[in-house]
């Protein structure tokens, strides 16, 4: 029986057994298990391609003849071809543990029925297929190609070679996944809760559509990979053809994938041209992904948007005020012209019905200037005016700060006001007034005095309290000369209040 099954039995049967086997535990020592394995495969294929293509120039060099240490390499790419595939096969074994621990695959079947149903046995046929294509030890034949008037004899092993750079392009998504750490099972764990698989295609996507250097990496694998091909390809043509050597394939390459194509190297073989349109395909699809991906960089935020427009609305502004500024000089100067021509001719000044001004329009720099000054308004319309959110805030830092300074100055004038009351009207005693029917409130020459020394403590005036204030109206004249030589606005509103609550210390009956 699998672990899962022993899992789901135990967890039916016994919740203090079923914690013997953790599924989170085990899906990460799986997952750790398939990252080593898998990058084992990735420089098992690479090591095998290596030594495929160095068997082949060596067999190139060699005019085709094989000799015994041509097969001996040969047996050493096939050794490491059935290592592979022992990996490759260990990793699919991984990939359906890991399936079969998350509940993805049919419980009750057969492994064999299991590993079938659960999708995997067609990518593992394409890769061991792709794996397996090597030159053979002790194999050699001649492959022959017709087409263009030409024929065209390749070796096995240079043909072999050709293919067995197909798995750079198979690994390279694994590649990309293993460096961008996004493969593990976190991920995997992400992608289960909202319905997205996170496979190594997906992988591909992202960096291919957030990463730069990934798009640099797979024109370098293309470049590199199609020279080659377009190489071995190009040699049986022999002295015909300059594209025997490397850099010369690589400048083909580069210039087809361009879309540049000068037209002064060419291939001649049909394989040769199979090459160069393959190339030509393959660039129409990185040039999209490397436009859009700088136009993604390029692309600015909201944020910096709103910033960048903020600073040309400044610039235009600036802009406008030299304008405006140049019209009015030129104005005024076409209006001092105007009057002392009109003065030169008659001799006397312009009447009112025959103004210079109404000849400014008629100068061409006053309207050139006129002119630009209202061209730059007309494209300011559009400005960051509109920006209502920055208004908004720099308003309401506005508004805070005033609503600060007259809390603060509302503080100041109420407590003055007491003082005031205390000092004035506090020990106030009464006196009738027959005639006009008011009663007045003599002050306490005490009260007065210092309330009269906190006043010019405060204000920094050397006024002299008056000692005894033989009145209302004297102790209102006294308290105002005494406030008379302040500096700022609370100073000038306590005079106010001052000479209003002494001037209503008379009250009607």
């Amino acid at each position: 029986m699998s672990k899962v099954g022993v899992y789901t039995s135990m967890k039916g049967v016994d919740p203090a057994a079923s914690s013997i086997f953790n599924r989170g535990e085990e899906l990460q020592r799986l997952d750790s298990q398939r990252q080593q394995v898998n990058i084992t495969i990735i420089v098992l294929a690479i090591m095998g391609m290596v030594i495929g293509i160095l068997e082949n120039e060596l067999l190139w060099h060699n005019r085709n003849i094989p000799v015994l240490s041509f097969q001996l390499i040969k047996l050493v790419n096939s050794v490491v071809t059935l290592v592979l595939f022992y990996y490759v096969l260990r990793y699919y074994s991984i990939e359906f543990e890991l399936l079969e621990v998350s509940g993805k695959t049919v419980m009750g079947a057969p492994y064999l029925q299991a590993f079938v149903l659960s999708g995997l046995l067609w990518p593992f046929a394409m890769e061991a297929t792709i794996i397996l294509i090597h030159p053979l030890p002790f194999v050699n034949y001649i492959v022959h190609i017709w087409g263009l008037d030409t024929y065209c004899a390749y070796s096995s092993d240079g043909f072999l070679a050709v293919f067995m750079l197909v798995r750079l392009y198979y690994y390279t998504p694994r590649i990309i996944a293993e460096v961008s750490g996004l493969k593990n099972e976190k991920t995997r764990l992400i992608g289960l809760m909202n319905n997205v698989d996170i496979s190594y295609h997906f992988i591909g996507k992202a960096m291919l559509r957030d990463s730069l250097l990934t798009l640099l990496f797979l024109f370098i694998v293309s470049v590199i990979t199609m020279s080659y091909a377009m190489i071995v390809f190009e040699r049986p043509v022999g002295p015909d053809t300059n594209l025997d050597l490397f850099e010369n394939s690589v400048w083909l390459i580069i210039i087809t994938m361009t879309t540049v194509g000068y037209g002064d190297t060419y291939p001649k073989t049909p394989s040769g041209r199979y090459v160069a349109i393959l190339a030509a395909l393959l660039a129409v699809v990185l040039v999209a992904l490397a436009v859009g991906a700088v136009t993604d960089r390029l692309t600015l935020s909201r944020d910096e948007s709103k910033v960048l427009e903020f600073i040309d609305n400044i610039r235009s502004k600036q802009e406008r005020k030299v304008a405006a500024a140049r019209m009015l000089q030129n104005g005024w100067r076409a209006y001092v012209k105007e009057r002392e021509m009109y003065e030169k001719k008659h001799g006397f000044p312009p009447p009112e019905q025959d103004r210079p001004q109404n000849r400014v329009l008629n100068q061409p720099r006053f309207y050139k200037a006129a002119l630009d000054y209202a061209q730059m308004r007309g494209e300011s319309v559009n400005g960051i005016s509109t920006d209502v959110a920055l208004t908004v805030t720099e308003n309401a830092v506005l508004i805070k700060r005033v609503h600060a300074n007259l809390e603060d100055l509302e503080e100041k004038l109420a407590e003055m006001n007491n003082m005031i009351k205390t000092a004035v009207l506090g020990g106030a005693s009464t006196k009738s007034n027959g005639s006009r029917g008011l009663q007045v409130r003599s002050l306490e020459p005490r009260r007065m005095k210092n309330y009269f020394v906190w006043i010019r403590e405060s204000s920094g005036v050397p006024a002299s309290p008056p000692t005894q204030p033989d009145s209302v109206r004297g102790a209102a004249a006294s308290l105002l000369r005494s406030v008379n030589g302040c500096d700022g606005v609370v100073f000038g509103a306590v005079a106010g209040l001052c000479m209003l609550q002494v001037m209503t210390g008379c009250r009607r009956y």
